[in-house]
């Protein structure tokens, strides 16, 4: 047998080989092809810690938070999270607002984070917002509170209600159904009533 028969035969042979191992790797992976287009399959969940999530927009750094637990499910594109802290930033990239709470969720699709539990903002002039439900819809959007929501502000004006909507940066408010408002001129007659 000459060289070059030898040579055509072993070429042969190598695109045989090659061939038929497409085609078994096709009949092997055919269940999980179709198993990734169940629905099953595309609900995925994972369990994480320590997660930090910032969201930015044009480069510029929009919020962030730190938490030290979470899942995430894929099928709601949401993220739940226990024990947050966070900072809101203006288009300065200024926090404006900082939270804590015992837990969240963050929905991918809306951008929008649902806090719940004991939820604390602190604005940067230092008004502080109390609520068993916090909602950040983003910088340009209402925050809303919902339940037991207390806001102090300058240590002047201390107000409890069902419901409220703040500006982003805590600087207006509207507290809507039953409330209670306290105003102080000054500390000394702050100082003769009791808090909230």
């Amino acid at each position: 047998m000459s060289k070059k028969r030898l040579v055509k035969i072993l070429i042969l042979s190598l695109i045989l080989l090659i061939s038929w191992g497409f085609v078994w790797s096709w009949f092997i992976t055919r269940t999980v092809r179709k198993n990734s287009k169940d629905s099953n399959m595309k609900n995925q969940h994972a369990i994480v810690k320590n997660i930090i999530v910032t969201e930015t927009q044009n480069e510029k750094k929009y919020w962030e938070f730190y938490a030290k637990s979470g899942e995430y499910n894929s099928e709601h594109n949401s993220v739940q999270l226990n024990d947050v802290i966070g900072n809101f930033y203006d288009k300065n990239e200024v926090v404006v607002v900082s939270f804590k709470s015992n837990k969240g969720n963050y929905d991918e699709k809306t951008k929008k984070v649902v806090l719940n539990g004991d939820n604390l903002f602190v604005s940067k002039d230092g008004s502080q917002l109390y609520a068993d439900e916090l909602i950040w819809q983003g910088q340009d959007k209402d925050i809303l509170a919902n339940g037991n929501v207390q806001f102090i502000q300058d240590g002047k004006i201390i107000t409890k209600s069902q419901k409220a909507v703040f500006n982003s940066t805590l600087t207006n408010f509207k507290v809507i159904g039953k409330t209670k408002t306290k105003l102080f001129a000054d500390e000394e007659t702050k100082k003769k009533y009791t808090q909230l």
